[in-house]
């Protein structure tokens, strides 16, 4: 409770509470509020992830085996808050266009436009915010766990530049050439297609073939099912090298048993420049078979 004293009007209790409390504008009204403290917001994601590793997962534990889906949790934490924000954004832009053709010169109807679209800057910055937060959780994920943090459903992008690469869900990526205005978010350039067993005992191998294409292709986007072993370290490859990847992962709901067979002739409906096969399955050759059948070059690599 806040003392004030008896002869105090109405208006300076509601001042003195607003100094101590902070205020939130009315529905109507412009926020003028700063979106965040960036440096404090920062320096508390770090401290959280510190406390995560060295504290709560401390290495030598058996708590230090669920660093990993700690970690993953708080990435997807934010990254949902992403999310969120941005399909607040969605529903308010059609409203948006409605008042901007219901325009007459009025007040009343420049004031509502006005609030909409502060409403939707603020939300977009605050999205952006958590955006940034993401990328330094999801690169922290990286760092900890060798390996390269993803959503478990749709693409993560970052619209604020910070991740290293963008990896897109392939039903994305078809649904975006369609799409001019999302189109620009997705990455542009040679798609290489790589392919390979979960076994891998040579990692390496992997990572220099993948240097030796992009020496060859500049502009290179890796194409992959998002699979373990081989499709697990070009991923990592492409997190490290920078290069954006596009990910066609098997639909176990719609095709049963035959998904993987079916994600192999969508993966190669985008019409890679090339494939990349290192040892692997039944599925591995089904892909390469189909490559070139489809008169796709194929760089079969005979051990990894």
């Amino acid at each position: 409770m806040i003392d004030t004293p008896a002869s105090a009007s109405s208006t300076a209790t509601v001042c003195e509470s607003m100094a101590l409390y902070g205020a939130a504008p009315e529905r109507g009204e412009l926020d003028s509020r700063v979106v965040w403290d960036e440096d404090d917001a920062i320096d508390a994601l770090n401290e959280a992830i510190r406390v995560i590793v060295d504290g709560i997962t401390v290495d030598g534990t058996q708590m230090a085996d669920e660093r990993e889906p700690l970690m993953w949790g708080l990435t997807n934490m934010l990254h949902s808050q992403v999310t969120r924000l941005d399909r607040a954004v969605d529903r308010i832009t059609p409203e948006m266009r409605d008042l901007e053709k219901a325009q007459d010169g009025s007040e009343v109807k420049a004031h509502e436009l006005e609030t909409l679209t502060d409403r939707a800057r603020n939300l977009g910055d605050r999205r952006d915010a958590f955006e940034k937060m993401r990328d330094i959780a999801a690169d922290a994920y990286r760092v900890e766990t060798g390996d390269t943090w993803r959503p478990r459903h749709g693409s993560h992008t970052s619209q604020t530049g910070q991740l290293t690469s963008a990896a897109i869900d392939a039903r994305d990526f078809r649904r975006a050439r369609k799409d001019r205005e999302t189109r620009a978010h997705l990455p542009e350039g040679t798609l290489v297609a790589v392919t390979g067993g979960k076994t891998v005992s040579d990692a390496d191998a992997v990572w220099s073939t993948l240097d030796m294409a992009r020496a060859k292709y500049g502009d290179m986007v890796l194409l992959h099912g998002g699979g373990p072993g081989v499709e697990k370290i070009a991923a990592s490859w492409a997190e490290a090298r920078g290069v954006n990847q596009v990910v066609c992962r098997p639909d176990w709901t719609a095709h049963g048993k035959a998904a993987p067979f079916r994600r192999n002739d969508e993966l190669l409906n985008f019409l890679p420049k090339g494939v990349i096969a290192f040892p692997g399955s039944g599925i591995t050759g089904n892909l390469v078979d189909k490559a070139k059948t489809l008169g796709i070059p194929v760089l079969e690599i005979k051990a990894a």
